[in-house]
């Protein structure tokens, strides 16, 4: 098998996959949320504390990604350990296929499906990435890309590294949060709107969405390095991730086919502006 037919079969994979998630996620967002999310960091069961939490992630995901990056930005990577998981998907889930004897190191789980079983026997799915994990329970605290993205930014400040960039700045708090409701719904979640769409309508009211945001974003950037002016915020690494992926999986898979990246000279610039960014 040469290599482009191999890596079209990749990425055709990756979307069948992502198609059942997104649709599941959909279905069970609010059981998810009502498991999960419920219990506070900073408290005596769930402080803030450096080796106390493991973060999985597969490269596959944007949503992942975020979390990936700002643990990186701000110095988290000795705090919290990162697991990474196989992005080919078994029948049972994602697998720890890429470590030895196919085991996490820590938990010793063969599969997040069993990651999250250890929280919840009887959840049922979808058993997505990212999980943040409390290594002395072996239970998720947290699965949900925006809440790990901003509070890796905000409640586990004790343990950024020092000088480091501020992702989620008091000054700009008002600013960066109205710009990431505006992306999670026209880029973030709006590309999925077109590649999943079950109608001709759907279709191209996500299609008008997305390409009209990504004008509003060209514009933007004609006059500042990023959306917030000078300094990386949870803005930038939200879009990052889904322009880092749009050529090569959007664009073709999921029909956003209007522009390529390069055809926004801004957007692109400040793409290898982060892309460098150590």
């Amino acid at each position: 098998m040469n290599d482009q037919k191999e890596h079209t079969l990749n990425v055709m994979y990756i979307y069948e996959e992502a198609k059942k998630i997104y649709r599941k996620i959909k279905k069970e967002k609010n059981h998810m949320k009502k498991i999960f999310l419920v219990k506070p960091f900073g408290t005596e069961e769930q402080p803030i504390e450096e080796g106390r939490y493991r973060l999985f992630w597969t490269a596959v995901c944007p949503y992942a990604h975020r979390a990936v990056i700002a643990r990186e930005i701000l110095g988290l990577d000795d705090a919290i350990s990162l697991g990474t998981l196989d992005y080919r998907r078994g029948e049972e889930g994602w697998q720890f296929s890429l470590d030895k004897d196919g085991l996490d190191p820590v938990l010793k789980q063969s599969k997040i499906k069993d990651v999250y079983l250890n929280s919840d026997s009887d959840y049922e799915g979808p058993y997505s990435v990212p999980v943040l994990v409390d290594i002395t329970t072996g239970k998720v605290v947290r699965k949900e890309s925006a809440e790990l993205l901003h509070e890796f930014a905000t409640v586990f400040s004790k343990l950024h590294k020092k000088d480091g960039i501020g992702l989620y700045p008091e000054h700009l708090a008002g600013q960066i949060d109205e710009w990431n409701e505006k992306l999670a719904v026209a880029i973030n979640d709006g590309v999925y709107g077109m590649g999943f769409s079950e109608s001709q309508e759907k279709y191209d009211e996500a299609f008008d969405r997305f390409f009209d945001m990504m004008d509003v974003v060209e514009n933007r950037l004609s006059n500042q390095r990023y959306f917030h002016g000078n300094t990386i915020t949870e803005t930038d690494i939200r879009f990052y991730t889904t322009m880092i992926r749009f050529d090569v999986v959007y664009y073709g898979l999921y029909s956003a086919n209007k522009k390529r990246i390069e055809e926004y000279p801004n957007i692109f610039n400040y793409l290898k502006d982060l892309y460098q960014t150590p």
